[in-house]
């Protein structure tokens, strides 16, 4: 295997990372989390019991594996405590096998209070977790990092300050008061830290001074990310390749030998505000959703469903310059009798082959379809390539062509072993279509 790969969501999240990155995970030392926050919601099935991770990387799951939180996140010390012990109550020691940045941002009780106002006034759909607000205060220069909570006093002035700040937001902005109170967030703080602050450390010089193999694990997907999605419906950090080297404090030059592989359905669904050009309104969105099982492991909302959008995945492919496509969900479209693929969009008359940057745009354009035959056979819990029917091999072949990437692998199930490999990855022989 390389001895760098890098997972990315290549859609608008909820593509089914986890299991991915849990599945893979079994072969490399490290995994990486080094965006976003407990706004992620990673689901795997392993060993007949769920888990959903919410911050912590999916690699820990396997003992053998170090998880790394990097300085990219915003660590919710709240969360944290709560994830740790679950696995604790599982069975499953993290003792000498979880490292956390000492430059990580944390989520502070202030920063969920303004993520509810925000919400309340703007409608983009965020999970309510305060991972806007952090970061916000972040590049506003009011964050707090995990190294300033050994410097106590600087720490207390730090938590008066936005104590302060956000009073007058919440009282002069959006007219509403709060409890929020300074000394009981500084010493609530210091509790939840003094359980966990032999586990942080400069993660940045670990990564580039070790030998081991390292998986690097990215969160939600590449249309939300703030830069190059679908603004301002989108998340607060780099959730496309772009984030790797600010969120972990290394040198693109670093990734130059990492393998990209990005993570899609086979269909499209989206969580919250923002355009969605394939999306399907009425029975037959409701019929993928519930075929999907489309409802987020963070929040529970339903989730906006749509045909395979391959003008949003073919531009999530050449930002990422990804190496190749794990497909998820093929199982999902067993039972139509038809499946339609956007390959461009109609706006006001005029093709558009690439996926625009203007909200105007997006929101005004209608999908060109080419319509592909259904298999009308079941794929579900499928290991082997022989066991896959033409149709869906067409179909897999279509995607590959549009897009001009390999689909090396298809997630046939929710469970671990419920894989089909298509194409070789380095150092794993299979199969060719």
């Amino acid at each position: 295997m390389d001895r760098k790969l890098v997972i990315l969501g290549a859609q608008w999240g909820d593509e089914g990372k986890g299991k991915i990155v849990d599945l893979l995970s079994e072969n490399y030392d490290v995994t990486v989390r080094y965006q976003g926050g407990s706004n992620a919601g990673h689901t795997v099935i392993a060993n007949g019991e769920k888990f959903i991770l919410h911050l912590l990387p999916t690699g820990i799951l396997h003992n053998h594996v170090v998880g790394v939180i990097a300085q990219g996140m915003v660590v919710d010390l709240d969360v944290l405590d709560r994830e740790l012990e679950g696995l604790r109550e599982k069975g499953i020691g993290y003792e000498g096998r979880l490292l956390v940045s000492d430059r990580a941002h944390l989520v502070m009780p202030y920063h969920k209070l303004l993520d509810r106002l925000f919400e309340k006034k703007s409608g983009i759909g965020t999970t309510l977790r305060g991972i806007g607000p952090a970061y916000m205060f972040k590049f506003g220069r009011k964050g707090i990092r995990l190294a300033d909570l050994d410097d106590e006093r600087r720490l207390y002035s730090l938590i008066e300050e936005n104590v302060a700040f956000v009073k007058d937001i919440c009282e002069k902005v959006f007219c509403e008061n709060h409890d929020l109170d300074a000394g009981r967030i500084f010493e609530e703080t210091l509790e939840k830290y003094s359980k966990y602050r032999g586990l942080v450390r400069d993660v940045s010089q670990y990564l580039l001074r070790t030998d081991k193999t390292l998986l690097f694990e990215g969160a939600q997907g590449t249309m939300l990310d703030v830069d190059m999605g679908t603004y301002p419906y989108v998340t607060s950090s780099n959730s496309s390749a772009l984030g790797l080297s600010n969120g972990t404090g290394l040198s693109p030059k670093f990734f130059s030998d990492a393998y990209f592989v990005g993570v899609a359905k086979a269909y499209t669904t989206r969580v919250g505000g923002g355009p969605f050009p394939t999306e399907l309104e009425g029975e037959e969105g409701k019929r993928l959703r519930d075929l999907g099982g489309e409802y987020g492991s963070t929040t529970g909302r339903p989730r906006r469903c749509g045909w395979l959008d391959l003008v949003a995945l073919k531009y999530a492919v050449e930002l990422n310059h990804f190496d190749g496509i794990i497909l998820t969900k093929l199982d999902v479209l067993d039972t139509f009798d038809e499946i339609k693929v956007c390959v461009a969009y109609d706006y006001e008359g005029e093709r558009l082959e690439h996926f625009p940057a203007s909200l105007k745009v997006l929101e005004s354009s209608r999908p060109v379809y080419e319509t592909l035959r259904g298999w009308k056979r079941s794929t579900k819990g499928a290991k082997e390539l022989k066991e896959l029917p033409q149709g869906a091999k067409d179909y897999i072949r279509f995607i590959e062509e549009f897009t001009g990437v390999p689909v090396i692998m298809l997630s046939t199930g929710p469970r671990r072993e419920e894989f089909v490999w298509l194409r070789e990855l380095p150092q794993i022989k299979v199969s060719s279509l």
